[in-house]
C-alpha cells in the first residue's frame, strides 16, 4: 500500500572547501571585533553576538558571503518547488546577517528565526573543540517540530533532535520556524558562525 510522507522539514547542507581565503578574512575580522565591540544578547549564553548589520558591511568578505547565502537559499527554494511541481514567481531576497563567536563553555538556547523564510548559518572556523563522533561540543541541534508524538513500541520513527557537527566552509539552510540550539562549545580557539535570515518578496 502506498504511503504518503507528510509535512517534511527541509534542511540543506552545502559545503565550500575552497573558501580558505574568505574564511581567514572573516575569522580575523570577527575575532578582533569580539574583543572590542560589546555583544548583543539574544539566544547566546556567554557567546559574543555581533551587531545585526553584517549584510550592510562594505568589506568584500561580507558581500561575498551574502551572495553565497542568497544563491544557496534560492537553489534550495527552486529544488523544493520543482520537486513539488510548483511554478515559482520571480523572487527578490532580503537578508539580515550577524555573527556569533563562541569561547569555551559558550552555547545558545533553543530559538527560532520565525520572521524569516529561510535561516542559514555558515562556519568560517569551527575552533579546536572535540571533533569525535560521540562529542556534542559546538554541535547544532534541530528539534523535531512535531509535538505530542506517542511512538509505537519498536517503531519510533520520530527523532527528538537532528544533530549536525559543523565543518569549516559549511552552509546550512533551514526553515526559519525550525527550533534549534547549539551545545556548549569546548575548545581553546574560538568557534565562529555567521547566521543570516532570508526573506522573499514576489516580483
Amino acid at each position: 500500500m502506498p504511503l504518503a510522507s507528510l509535512f517534511p522539514t527541509p534542511v540543506a547542507m552545502y559545503e565550500f572547501p575552497d573558501k580558505q581565503a574568505l574564511n581567514m578574512e572573516l575569522t580575523e575580522i570577527l575575532t578582533a571585533e569580539s574583543k572590542t565591540v560589546p555583544s548583543i544578547k539574544h539566544s547566546n549564553v556567554g557567546s559574543w553576538h555581533s551587531k545585526n548589520d553584517l549584510h550592510t558591511r562594505p568589506e568584500a568578505c561580507f558581500r561575498m558571503l551574502n551572495d553565497m547565502v542568497v544563491r544557496c537559499a534560492q537553489e534550495t527554494t527552486d529544488t523544493i518547488g520543482k520537486s513539488l511541481g510548483y511554478k515559482l514567481p520571480r523572487l527578490t531576497a532580503k537578508t539580515h546577517m550577524w555573527a556569533m563567536v563562541m569561547y569555551d563553555g559558550h552555547y545558545t538556547i533553543p530559538h527560532t528565526h520565525a520572521n524569516a523564510h529561510w535561516a542559514t548559518v555558515y562556519y568560517p572556523d569551527v575552533g579546536d573543540g572535540d571533533q569525535s563522533d560521540d562529542s556534542d561540543s559546538g554541535v547544532i541541534a534541530f528539534l523535531d517540530p512535531r509535538s505530542g508524538v506517542f511512538p509505537i513500541p519498536g517503531l519510533d520513527i520520530t527523532g527528538a533532535e537532528f544533530l549536525v557537527s559543523p565543518k569549516v566552509g559549511q552552509l546550512l539552510v533551514f526553515p526559519g520556524w525550525l527550533t534549534h540550539y547549539v551545545h556548549a562549545y569546548r575548545g581553546k580557539r574560538p568557534r565562529i558562525s555567521i547566521a543570516c535570515n532570508v526573506t522573499y518578496d514576489a516580483e
